[in-house]
């Protein structure tokens, strides 16, 4: 019995021990695993600290390399400044004092060119200086909203120009209105678009066609609905390597009227607030200005105030007063318009409240003495005709119909063709 269980006993030691030195084989093995991948990390994270250092000398380098050609290259174009024969530098100095001289003139700093001058001071040379060249088409009869929307934009940047450097920037405008010829030599068919025409020694003169086919894309800019003061600035100074200060003009008449009107408010609550007070008594005063806000809303005020949009426009007649198009308005047109909506809708509103009114019975007698009675209630007892009301309400409707169709003829007083 003893002998058979010490038998027994060695039987399953002999059997447990390759098991446990099994799991001793298998723990070596994970940590010599485990400590293998950290050396595999730590190479790793080595191997990208130099990479990374690597590249930062190479961007370095390369922005060393960048730089010296970039003062070479403005030495070269130093040193060919400065040996431009006399008589062409004396050609290239009488063009900038005449384009100085008609920037000087012009209020907004623009020069509006003729064929002639676009030949003269843009496509032919010698030129020692930058030109900016809006092609625009501003006319009434051409409805180039966007051509509107970027000309203040055009306007604040050429305000802004340094004309006493050395290679002046010159900002022009040609208007396809007056310049139709210059427009059909470049095959050009929208607007607006900028150009920026470089400086050159050459005393050449390319054709129009030529020139502008010429220069590469990135000296076009096609202007779009988008376009700011900024844009036009950096595609300024991309290509004259000139950084541009905008000039933000403070218009000091409109400044003091506020003050002044300001002070003129102050001083009324100030000396006669009790009066002021008592108005909250009258209807009268709050009616009138719900209405003008109402005609103010109606008419684009918003808009108006957004878009910086003129009061009225620079024609006769209609195009006064009318934006000839469909994209943009006039203040003044604004106003026209929403005191003919509140026109209808006033109509309709006596027309209601006359209809149901109770006619007066034949055998009531009028008192001999009325009291006296305010302009709103001198406005409720006037009973005229419903139908006159309903006349005079299609009538101002029609008035608003006539005007979107002469902004759109295609409108056709609402008689639209499929």
């Amino acid at each position: 019995g003893p002998l058979l269980f010490i038998f027994t006993t060695c039987l399953l030691l002999l059997h447990a021990a390759p098991a446990y030195g099994n799991e001793v084989d298998d723990a070596k093995a994970k940590r010599s695993n485990k400590k293998n991948q950290n050396y595999e990390i730590k190479q790793n994270l080595k191997k990208e600290r130099k990479r990374r250092r690597r590249e930062a000398k190479e961007q370095e380098r390369e922005k060393i390399l960048k730089d010296m050609k970039k003062k070479q290259k403005q030495e070269k174009r130093n040193a060919k400044g400065q040996s431009i024969p006399p008589e062409i530098k004396e050609i290239a100095d009488e063009k900038i004092a005449w384009l100085r001289k008609r920037a000087d003139k012009s209020s907004s700093k623009i020069i509006s060119l003729t064929p002639s001058s676009y030949k003269e001071y843009v496509n032919n040379g010698p030129r020692l200086h930058w030109s900016l060249v809006v092609f625009t088409a501003r006319g009434a009869r051409y409805r180039c909203s966007i051509c509107h929307q970027v000309h203040p934009s055009v306007v604040q940047l050429a305000k802004s120009m340094n004309y006493s450097l050395a290679q002046p920037t010159f900002a022009m405008e040609v208007d396809v209105q007056h310049n139709q010829e210059i427009f059909d030599a470049i095959s050009l068919s929208h607007a607006p678009v900028f150009l920026m025409v470089p400086p050159t020694t050459s005393s050449k003169a390319p054709k129009v066609k030529t020139l502008y086919k010429k220069l590469p894309d990135k000296f076009r800019l096609n202007a779009h609905n988008n376009i700011g003061i900024e844009d036009l600035r950096k595609f300024l100074s991309r290509h004259t390597k000139q950084e541009v200060e905008l000039v933000e003009e403070i218009d000091y008449n409109v400044l003091f009227g506020w003050i002044i009107l300001l002070g003129m408010i102050v001083a009324g609550i100030y000396y006669n607030g009790d009066k002021l007070f008592k108005l909250r008594e009258f209807k009268l005063p709050y009616f009138g200005m719900a209405i003008i806000l109402f005609i103010w809303l109606m008419g684009g005020g918003m808009y108006n105030i957004i878009r910086g949009t003129a009061f009225s426009g620079n024609g006769n007649g209609f195009s006064a007063f009318f934006h000839p198009s469909n994209g943009t308005q006039y203040m003044a047109g604004g106003l026209i318009v929403g005191a003919l909506h509140f026109g209808v809708g006033a109509m309709v509103i006596l027309m209601n409240t006359w209809a149901l009114t109770a006619p007066q019975k034949e055998g009531s007698k009028r008192k001999s003495y009325r009291e006296p009675r305010t302009p709103m209630q001198m406005i409720r007892e006037l009973k005229p005709s419903p139908g006159l009301c309903l006349a005079g309400a299609v009538f101002l409707w029609y008035n608003l119909v006539m005007i979107y169709t002469m902004k759109n003829p295609s409108y056709r007083l609402g008689f639209v063709q499929p």
